[in-house]
């Protein structure tokens, strides 16, 4: 892949895993719906939404990776700023992984993992 063609993939991921936690969070924090229900929705709402074929399903699995991201504390999660840091992270570690653990049950559980300890870690230190 060049540059520009893993800057679009990552902008995809972005997308997708931003949008996965802003609703899984949403659904949780703000209406009320258990945490486990919101996470699966947004997974199926993520199943139906399209992207070239060329993505493959990595957009989907971005979406839930996000709503597994999503599933976690408002103390955690503050604000916009920690939506977009926990985006960020997620899709970087998504792309940079892409071709490792394929085929391992967890791989999108991790990701939404090391995206909201990065945040916590980041608060520690700072």
């Amino acid at each position: 892949m060049t540059q520009k063609e893993w800057f679009i993939f990552f902008l995809v991921k972005l997308v997708s895993f931003f949008f996965g936690t802003y609703l899984c969070f949403s659904l949780h924090h703000h209406f009320d719906v258990p945490v486990v229900l919101a996470a699966a929705f947004t997974g199926l709402v993520g199943s139906f939404w399209h992207w070239p074929k060329k993505y493959g399903n990595h957009p989907q699995a971005a979406i839930y990776a996000g709503a597994f991201a999503g599933m976690c504390s408002s103390a955690i999660i503050t604000g916009w700023e920690a939506l977009v840091f926990i985006s960020v992270v997620g899709a970087g570690v998504y792309t940079l992984t892409r071709n490792i653990f394929e085929g391992f049950g967890g791989r999108l559980g991790a990701i939404a993992f090391t995206a909201v300890s990065s945040l916590i870690l980041l608060r520690a230190l700072f």
